[in-house]
């Protein structure tokens, strides 16, 4: 599994949310966790030449968020591109169990928009910041409206205000989140 996590954090984004699941069975190993690991070697194994590339372009800053909400504690994803070329990802647990698809895909939406915030800080320091807000595309239609909408509802009362992170990034013009197809999205698992 260290072999394999050693993989999704620096060249393989594609098996982030694999790795991640297998992560989280460590501290009790049985043989069906030890051949998911070696379905995910494997795979590695039969798709050797893909990896990331890095070659100039001149697209700007931009990123995909996602989660899945289909066990107990939602898995948060993001991407972020530069100049067509992937430069940071993450999958992770959430911290605390959502409700809804659509507050699973706000507190992962909320996590990937500090991560914008710190990649625009960064470029910034190059010269290389657009002046434009970097887009964090969504394919959850709700949070997208959620992430525009400054007024609390019956529905969202009960989300923590942190996880309304993004809500604040999108008013200071800082992001702005499009929605974008789930088939589009780069950032689903």
């Amino acid at each position: 599994i260290g072999a394999i996590l050693y993989c999704s954090v620096y060249t393989r984004p594609d098996v982030a949310y694999a790795t991640g699941m297998l992560c989280r069975a460590m501290s009790k190993p049985t043989p069906a966790l030890y051949a998911a690991g070696l379905q995910v070697v494997a795979y590695l194994g039969i798709h050797k030449q893909v990896g990331l590339r890095y070659e100039p372009d001149q697209v700007p800053l931009s990123g995909m968020t996602d989660s899945d909400w289909a066990v107990k504690h939602s898995t948060t994803g993001w991407m972020y591109k530069y100049n067509s070329a992937a430069i940071s990802w993450s999958s992770k647990k959430q911290n605390s169990v959502a409700l809804s698809s659509c507050e699973a895909e706000i507190m992962a939406a909320s996590e990937a928009a500090k991560e914008a915030l710190y990649l625009n800080r960064f470029l910034e320091e190059f010269d290389l910041r657009s002046p434009d807000p970097l887009p964090l595309g969504s394919d959850n239609q709700g949070a997208v409206d959620l992430a525009y909408n400054p007024e609390h509802h019956q529905r969202t009362k009960h989300i923590e205000r942190r996880h309304f992170f993004i809500r604040e990034a999108v008013e200071r013009l800082e992001i702005r989140v499009p929605f974008v197809r789930t088939a589009d999205n780069l950032a689903d698992f």
